[in-house]
């Protein structure tokens, strides 16, 4: 019967899918709310103060003194990491458990950093943002 060879096709590449998935793992990581221009376009140098910011944005992570007064940072992060193991694929053969791995990270924080003058006014504002390195980077090799 034609029909079913073709399911059975159908079924093999499923299940060949199935096993060279099962090396991959992705996982999201979220620090602190991440920050966006529309989310401090609030802040008016000269005119918004330490007690506006913190109304809309929270506490900083740190704060800091700087020569003309203090810098309050808040720190975010939101990114994706991915990895494909291929050595899973020879652990039934092998008899140690070999780890061919190509991740994608690119780990930092990401920052907005308000300068207050002595008084508590904002001076400037500005995002930090991590460099994201390069975008796989095999291990072990």
């Amino acid at each position: 019967m034609p029909g079913s060879s073709f399911r059975s096709y159908i079924l093999l590449m499923v299940a060949m899918a199935g096993i060279l998935t099962g090396g991959c793992s992705v996982v999201r990581i979220t620090m602190n709310a991440p920050l966006a221009p529309d989310d401090v376009a609030f802040i008016v140098s000269g005119q918004t103060t330490l007690a506006d910011v913190t109304d809309k944005l929270g506490s900083p992570d740190s704060i800091t003194d700087a020569s003309s007064g203090f810098v309050a940072t808040y720190r975010f992060l939101d990114l994706q990491y991915s990895r494909v193991n291929f050595g899973w694929l020879a652990r039934p053969w092998s008899p140690v458990d070999p780890d061919l791995i190509l991740s994608r990270t690119g780990l930092g924080t990401d920052a907005l950093e308000v300068l207050y003058d002595s008084n508590g006014v904002v001076t400037q504002h500005g995002f930090l943002r991590h460099l994201a390195g390069s975008h796989f980077t095999p291990y072990p090799f």
